[in-house]
């Protein structure tokens, strides 16, 4: 008895514990709802995707992370957030755009719905392993096919609109690109697109034709002989063979009904029946074998739809697509940025206790009068980081006493470090600049937000003097800017807010910007502006200038565009670019437009080169040139440049360069040469960083000293996303090419082919050296001879452009390629 109890008892534990065993079907079940669900999420976040969600978010892990917290920043983000599935939504959605198939990657979601509706079904998974392949397979190629639009020369479509292809599609379709070139790429890209739609659903091709064939027939049906061509096509063996297939169709069709019966609760051959009458007027050879089971669930009417909508193939005429009209003859709706994408200061007044004012005026006084400088008056001027102290000295001071005391001033009053400006211009005291014991920052907003009441042709809202007044000025006086400072003294936030007060004042259409930026992440922000305000050179594949050889040839491409203003200048009789808009504005004074030479308003060309040091060390006196002449020249023709540097030597800041730059921005640098080297004069040097600069326009004897305003980088991103996000001009604006340059002013050397040009060409690519010095050697030549040959090898396309004492690339790679070019010829 005792032993049944215990078996009893093991009976009820066993039936109680079933219910908390999750069986394998369950299981199925749950996984299957958990991809519908997840499907569906990442299915609206793409879907819901927008531009301004990647200006507030850093996508970081940490972010998220942060949901949990009451941080008010991400409860702000979380608020403005465009996508529908807020926060996660933005970042699944940045993930999939950008890093995947863009807009195409919408297939994920649709495959992981497929497989989890099939395994929530419990069918057949050769039809999710089927569909899904067809979908990566079409997104990747669609992906791919955008990407190759966007990154061929030849073709430059869609340039701005990266969601088309995501990195993957880009990757694959500059590639692509590269490999075919445009023309091609486009015929292999709809020949694999095409191939894959012919396997997918077995498109029957001389169906295809027939059904062409029959709407060009309809259309010249004006005579009976088409009909009568047509009428006898139905004979005996065609009937048969349809009879054939329908038989086998419905015997097949019947077979799949059986399996299925018992399934779907049917009860008799007359349910079946229907089924089959169903099916039977569709045309199933398009249905492929193992999808017939689902076939039978679709009724007749939507089938039927399907194919009819199948027959109607949209026809895309090539001839209407517009060819992409120039940036002077478009015009875009443009919303300026407003001030709303910049950070509200604090405070905006300087406040400086009175005690402290107090105290420096007082050891200033009793310092000098220790030396026997007696002091009739002192003024005070409170700034933002800097006090202005005007001293008055008694009659008979010199003025070089009061000077050589600058350390021992600055020893008494304990300061940071203190200036003495030895006199003020157009007063008769001298200042000492004595830093404040707590500096304030002065804001982009409050700089910029002055900028609609300067009245100057390009304004730069450089920051606040030490009388805590805006400082505005304009670059088209200058008319260039030379910028030094050392590591960490502003440099680069200053640049930032030279090419954002031109934004926030300026047009895309009268302002464009070349970027050089070697450091590459300093103005990488500003490449989202590649269809509003960025001038790009069609020799180059950057917007953002990073390397020494680009800089160089977009440093020239400016030079050859300063010559063809200067064409048009002469052309329309006028002399600077003003008076150019001017008359090209009035249809009364227009020049006529020739061949050569089309008129229309010409933008300013700002010119930034975030570090000349890098370019001087890689490139030389080959960069020295076109600055220095650009320096020169280009005023008139509304050219202006803006270089900086961390070290402003002689080295990198030549006679030359620095004769031209008559406007210098020094910041805190590390030496006194140095300064002596940026402004002529000390006082660089005693700089506090942090944006503290010593400004020096042209024609001035003294700097202005001024603390540039700070934008921050979070502060660019807004603005230039807000820019992003509006329709830009449909073409980019372009440089002229150099390349189209050299083969004009070349000539023709191919009309006269020297007679050893196949022997040199032969010799260059079995070396994959072009240099005239190897012509010399291999083939006994004169160097005059020997030079001739190498510019016909390059008008040839065998060898690149010349690039100073370097030899020149040789492009083509083997002999086989060089025989089809020695044909061609």
């Amino acid at each position: 008895m005792a032993s049944r109890k215990k078996l009893k008892v093991v009976k009820e534990n066993t039936s109680n514990s079933n219910y908390f065993i999750i069986s394998i079907e369950k299981k199925k079940k749950i996984f299957a709802i958990f991809l519908i669900v997840f499907a569906l999420l990442i299915f609206l976040s793409i879907l819901s995707y927008s531009r301004f969600d990647d200006a507030n978010f850093s996508y970081k892990i940490t972010d998220l992370i942060k949901v949990f917290s009451s941080n008010p920043e991400i409860a702000a983000k979380a608020s403005s957030t465009h996508n529908w599935l807020g926060i996660f939504g933005a970042f699944i959605s940045n993930f999939f755009i950008h890093a995947t198939l863009g807009y195409f990657s919408i297939v994920f979601p649709i495959i992981m719905f497929i497989w989890g509706y099939s395994i929530l079904r419990s069918q057949n998974y050769r039809a999710a392993i089927y569909l899904s392949n067809f979908l990566i397979i079409m997104g990747v190629l669609l992906a791919t096919f955008f990407g190759m639009l966007r990154f061929t020369p030849e073709i430059s479509l869609f340039t701005d609109t990266f969601e088309l292809s995501g990195n993957t599609g880009a990757f694959l379709g500059k590639a692509i690109g590269k490999l075919f070139g445009g023309l091609g790429s486009i015929i292999f890209l709809s020949a694999a697109i095409f191939i894959t739609l012919l396997i997918a659903f077995d498109i029957k091709i001389t169906k295809t034709l027939e059904f062409i064939k029959s709407i060009f027939v309809h259309e010249d049906s004006n005579d009976a002989e088409p009909i009568k061509i047509k009428a006898p096509v139905e004979e005996k063996t065609e009937d048969n063979l349809e009879k054939i297939k329908e038989l086998r169709r419905e015997s097949r069709l019947k077979s799949l009904f059986e399996s299925k019966k018992s399934k779907e609760g049917l009860a008799n051959e007359e349910e079946a029946g229907t089924k089959i009458k169903i099916i039977k007027n569709v045309d199933t050879d398009k249905i492929i074998e193992p999808y017939l089971e689902e076939e039978l669930d679709k009724p007749k009417e939507k089938k039927q739809k399907t194919i009819a909508e199948d027959q109607i193939v949209p026809e895309i005429d090539k001839d209407e697509e517009a060819k992409l009209p120039e940036q002077w003859e478009e015009e875009i709706d443009y919303v300026f940025p407003k001030l709303d994408l910049l950070t509200m200061p604090e405070d905006e007044e300087v406040k400086i206790h009175e005690e402290e004012l107090k105290r420096n005026a007082e050891l200033l006084k009793e310092k000098l009068s220790l030396f026997d400088i007696q002091i009739e008056d002192i003024t005070v001027t409170p700034g933002p980081v800097v006090t202005l102290y005007e001293i008055v000295p008694s009659p008979g001071v010199k003025i070089s006493r009061i000077v050589s005391l600058e350390h021992d001033i600055a020893l008494a009053l304990a300061a940071r470090g203190i200036r003495i400006i030895a006199p003020i211009p157009g007063k008769s005291a001298i200042g000492v600049e004595i830093p404040n014991a707590e500096a304030s920052l002065v804001r982009a907003r409050s700089v910029i937000g002055k900028l609609k009441e300067a009245k100057a042709e390009l304004p730069l809202a450089l920051g606040k003097t030490i009388s805590g007044e805006v400082y505005i000025t304009d670059l088209a006086k200058m008319p260039h800017l030379l910028i030094a400072g050392s590591t960490g003294s502003g440099k680069s936030v200053g640049i930032n807010m030279i090419i954002n007060s031109l934004i926030f004042s300026k047009h895309p259409s009268e302002v464009k910007f070349v970027i050089i930026d070697p450091k590459k992440i300093e103005l990488s922000f500003y490449k989202k502006l590649n269809k509003h305000f960025l001038a790009i050179s069609p020799d180059i594949e950057e917007e953002i200038i990073t390397s020494p050889s680009y800089a160089l040839l977009a440093l020239k491409a400016v030079e050859y565009e300063m010559e063809k203003r200067y064409d048009k200048l002469a052309k329309a009789g006028v002399r600077n670019i003003v008076d150019y808009n001017k008359k090209i504005s009035n249809p009364k004074t227009r020049p006529k437009d020739t061949d050569e030479m089309k008129h229309y308003k010409l933008p300013y060309i700002i010119i930034i080169i975030d570090e000349l040091a890098d370019l001087m060390i890689t490139s030389g006196k080959e960069v020295e040139e076109p600055i220095a002449r650009l320096a020169q020249l280009a005023r008139a023709v509304g050219i202006h440049l803006i270089v900086a540097t961390q070290r402003p030597s002689v080295n990198v800041i030549t006679g030359t360069i620095k004769a031209n730059f008559s406007a210098r921005m020094a910041y805190q640098v590390a030496t006194k040469i140095d300064s002596r080297t940026i402004l002529d004069m000390n006082g660089a040097e005693q700089l506090l960083g942090a944006g503290d600069m010593l400004f020096l326009p042209g024609g001035v004897p003294k700097p202005i000293r001024i603390q540039n305003a700070f934008i921050s980088t979070e502060e660019v991103e807004r603005v230039t996303n807000f820019i992003y996000a509006q329709k830009g001009f449909s073409k980019r604006y372009f440089l002229p090419s150099l390349y189209e340059k050299k083969k004009e002013g070349a000539g023709d050397y191919l009309s006269e082919l020297d007679p050893m040009f196949e022997e040199a060409a032969r010799i260059v690519v079995r070396h994959q050296q072009g240099s005239v010095s190897l012509l010399q050697r291999r083939l006994k030549l004169g160097y005059s001879r020997a030079a001739r040959i190498v510019d016909q090898l390059e008008q040839a396309g065998i060898v690149g452009p010349s690039e100073g004492s370097k030899a020149r690339e040789v492009i083509v790679e083997n002999e086989e390629q060089l025989e089809t070019i020695l044909r061609s010829l």
